[in-house]
């Protein structure tokens, strides 16, 4: 089986181009964004878009049995679980949209594991207070379920962790915590602290550090 990967930052940070060297070939982008993405050559992806949870589970179900298929990108987790609570206010009342969504959310994470194939899921983060009243970073979901919990479902959680200089913008990953954040990855999986934020790279450390 393969590790499983989210991707976590703020918009704009560098989720979305990250996807650049992948190979458009053996990767399938579901697109619950809808958008454009922001790189060239972007075109030649398998770019689903998905406009709801249903389309979103034939599209995952389809491509985790393709045989072509060797990454999975869900961009975003973010409007993935925007879509779930929309599908969950829909059909349900009270207690039970929280019931479904919970669920959901648990059943779709679950795909991520034990396969043969690489799915990462990019996320925006949100601000929380500790017990020390300290704000931390985490994946930003709604209700008290999943909060600061999605990150224990993944065995690489990336932070996008930029540097601003005079040359410009350095798009960085950071794969281990500053302490505020659940940025983790494992034990010398990565030599540095900050790496470029390009998943074919990652997915490259990923083979040699498990092969």
């Amino acid at each position: 089986m393969k590790p499983n990967i989210i991707v976590v930052g703020k918009s704009g940070s560098g989720k979305s181009s990250s996807l650049r060297n992948l190979d458009p070939n053996t990767t399938a982008v579901l697109n619950t964004e809808r958008k454009q993405l922001p790189f060239k050559g972007a075109n030649k992806f398998k770019n689903v878009a998905v406009p709801n949870l249903s389309t979103f589970n034939s599209a995952m179900e389809k491509a985790m049995a393709s045989n072509e298929i060797e990454t999975i990108v869900v961009e975003s987790f973010t409007s993935l679980i925007e879509m779930i609570y929309r599908e969950a206010d829909v059909r349900f009342k009270g207690f039970d949209v929280w019931s479904f969504y919970n669920k959901e959310i648990d059943r779709i994470l679950n795909l991520s594991k034990n396969t043969d194939k690489y799915i990462i899921y990019l996320a925006i983060d949100g601000a929380y207070d500790s017990d020390s009243g300290v704000q931390e970073r985490f994946v930003a979901v709604d209700g008290n379920r999943w909060k600061k919990r999605v990150e224990k479902e993944f065995v690489c959680c990336l932070f996008t962790d930029n540097h601003y200089g005079d040359g410009g913008t350095k798009f960085r990953f950071r794969t281990q915590s500053n302490g505020n954040d659940s940025a983790k990855s494992p034990m010398e999986m990565f030599e540095d602290l900050y790496i470029e934020n390009d998943l074919a790279q990652v997915i490259e450390k990923c083979e040699e550090y498990y092969n």
